[in-house]
């Protein structure tokens, strides 16, 4: 899949006729002038419900979408899943399923597709085999504090909050020019500051370092035996292959399409919650 062929969550509801475009047009001016993610948008404006938008979602990423309200939950399940690790992605477990040879563990995850969530639950739980499935943000919030008692407003304890220290700007590598330019003033809009990095520099990052690169840069970089110290997040196909090699490359994010500054921006702050918090004072609403 190549840069900007990932299909817009807008042009998917449109052709599901969840809606029209004037209503299309409304729910664009509330996403750029709240910054809040278009489906949520969407629901502020009374246009769709969640459900619609979810069923947008799917076809976006390919992937099955649950209503997590009327799925039962299990709570023997936890045991594969943790609170540890269900808190910090924001999914919720939702079956075993023995398929052939192995059992396949049905997971409840959020918008976008976390490379890392899956792969940390299919350590955890032992399961080689974990199939995501898309579920809103609400419904998760609820299955998570029915499952495990986590509240969306839980606070981190005192002991572990860290005073905050500035960011490296983050790392564009192996990007042609143009395209370099797009994702820099993409991350820019939301007060995130990124620059073009050589092989050199990005094979020296240190922990608080963030690369952001297409697949086919890194894997050519590391040849396949070398993890840098930073937290990668790669471009590339969203199919099994493409999750297996971003795996080996050691890759904490994965995005289809980086020019999405929607997608783009939950992927970087899954690595630095505390990135572009606001936009920059003297940004304008686009």
């Amino acid at each position: 899949m190549e840069i900007g062929t990932r299909r817009p969550l807008g042009e998917i509801l449109l052709e599901l006729g969840v809606v029209d475009k004037g209503q299309l047009r409304l729910g664009l001016v509330h996403h750029h002038e709240v910054r809040v993610p278009l489906g949520r948008a969407l629901v502020s404006e009374g246009v769709c419900t969640e459900a619609d938008v979810l069923r947008g979602l799917a076809v976006q990423f390919d992937v099955d979408a649950v209503d997590l309200d009327r799925h039962p939950l299990d709570r023997s399940l936890t045991a594969l899943v943790p609170a540890r690790v269900a808190r910090q992605y924001g999914v919720v477990p939702l079956g075993l399923e023995q398929r052939e040879d192995r059992e396949v563990l049905h997971l409840a995850v959020p918008a976008p597709l976390s490379l890392d969530a899956v792969d940390d639950v299919r350590a955890v739980s032992g399961k080689a085999r974990v199939e995501p499935h898309l579920a809103s943000d609400s419904a998760l919030s609820r299955a998570l504090s029915a499952l495990y008692g986590i509240r969306e407003t839980e606070e981190a304890p005192q002991e572990q909050r860290r005073p905050a220290v500035p960011s490296p700007p983050l790392m564009l590598y192996g990007w042609p020019p143009v395209t370099a330019v797009l994702i820099s003033r993409s991350l820019a809009r939301s007060g995130i500051t990124s620059r073009v990095a050589t092989p050199l520099e990005v094979l020296h990052t240190r922990a608080n370092d963030v690369v952001l690169a297409p697949l086919q840069a890194m894997e050519g970089l590391l040849a396949g035996e070398v993890h840098i110290e930073g937290s990668l997040i790669v471009h590339g196909t969203s199919d099994d292959e493409g999750f297996e090699r971003a795996r080996k490359l050691g890759a904490r994010g994965f995005l289809a399409n980086p020019r999405d500054q929607e997608l783009l921006l939950r992927a970087v702050r899954r690595l630095r919650p505390d990135a572009g918090s606001e936009p920059p004072s003297w940004q304008g609403h686009s």
